[in-house]
């Protein structure tokens, strides 16, 4: 169970389920809300397990994080996993699609890549070659150079 594993879990819930969750709160399992600090967050994670939504994962990029992406299944035009495909593509994520996921299949694949390091440092490494750092920035010199 991963309750017992010794692995320290921040679970962001969001408002609307907090209430639901807030009493698998543990010593080593912290349920909350929301992260005001999303980049604190990410900094002291080794593993990221998401929706893979673009704004997220364009942020799990940035960060160069591994992750297992589970994507939401009734977005529009299947986008999510579209985009988890992307990352799964070059060996940044691991995919689990919602209808396959059950606690023992995501539990077995945390702990295979929480335990496999080197795993883990490939995975950041591709994660960190999808980002694009210079993106707002080009945008911008676009936008600034349209004007004038």
């Amino acid at each position: 169970k991963i309750e017992n594993s010794g692995l320290q879990i921040i679970w962001q819930t969001g408002d609307f389920d907090f209430q639901r969750y807030q009493s698998k709160s543990t010593k080593n399992i912290k349920v909350i809300p929301f992260i005001d600090n999303m980049a604190n967050a990410y900094a002291i994670s080794d593993l990221i397990i998401s929706r893979s939504g673009a704004l997220t994962l364009s942020e799990i990029t940035a960060c160069g994080k591994p992750a297992i992406l589970i994507p939401f299944p009734n977005a529009a035009g299947d986008h999510q996993t579209k985009n988890a495909e992307s990352l799964v593509k070059v060996g940044a994520a691991e995919i689990i699609h919602e209808r396959e996921m059950n606690q023992s299949k995501l539990f077995h694949l945390i702990m295979k890549l929480i335990h496999n390091k080197h795993k883990l440092s490939k995975m950041s490494v591709a994660s960190k070659n999808l980002s694009r750092s210079e993106a707002t920035k080009n945008i911008v010199d676009y936008i600034v150079k349209e004007i004038n």
